[in-house]
């Protein structure tokens, strides 16, 4: 297996291994540290934080207790009513490999055979080769708000 591969599939492993590792999840860490906003939610918007979920008519804080805290936040407008956007996001590792083939450098090189020193410079073709992750930023949900309460939402598969 090559080697971009096999560290892929490791990050890709570690990945796996951790999300089953995790106890609590973020939505249940923030309905503990917000009991009081939670204690505020309709019946039904409490299941739907519970089970991190966001659906039309929300407010805001109940988007908060179930996604958190946006990484981004944009204001605006649609219809003669301000609104305003939250955007989340997550990184995705992509592997990159990269291949080079020069026609190599000049470089001195020192001897000494017997009594006799020699100096004199060496050329020749190079070549090589890597690999590289780099982590990738993509926008994964985004949820808009006109009066404080949710018009619309989306979530990437």
């Amino acid at each position: 297996m090559s080697a971009p591969r096999l560290t892929v599939l490791l990050l890709l492993a570690l990945a796996a291994f951790s999300a089953g590792c995790a106890t609590k999840s973020g939505a249940e860490k923030r309905i503990e540290k917000n009991p009081q906003l939670f204690g505020k939610l309709s019946d039904r918007d409490r299941e739907l934080v519970r089970n991190g979920e966001v659906k039309e008519g929300m407010s805001q804080e109940a988007v908060f207790l179930a996604w958190g805290r946006p990484d981004r936040v944009m204001s605006g407008g649609r219809d003669g009513k301000s609104s305003e956007k939250w955007a989340y996001f997550d990184s995705q590792p992509v592997s990159n490999f990269s291949v080079g083939i020069g026609a190599g450098a000049i470089h001195p090189f020192y001897t000494n055979f017997g009594v006799h020193p020699a100096f004199g410079y060496s050329y020749g073709p190079g070549w090589g080769y890597g690999t590289d992750i780099d982590f990738v930023s993509h926008i994964s949900r985004q949820v808009e708000f006109t009066n404080g309460k949710v018009t619309a939402w989306e979530r990437t598969r």
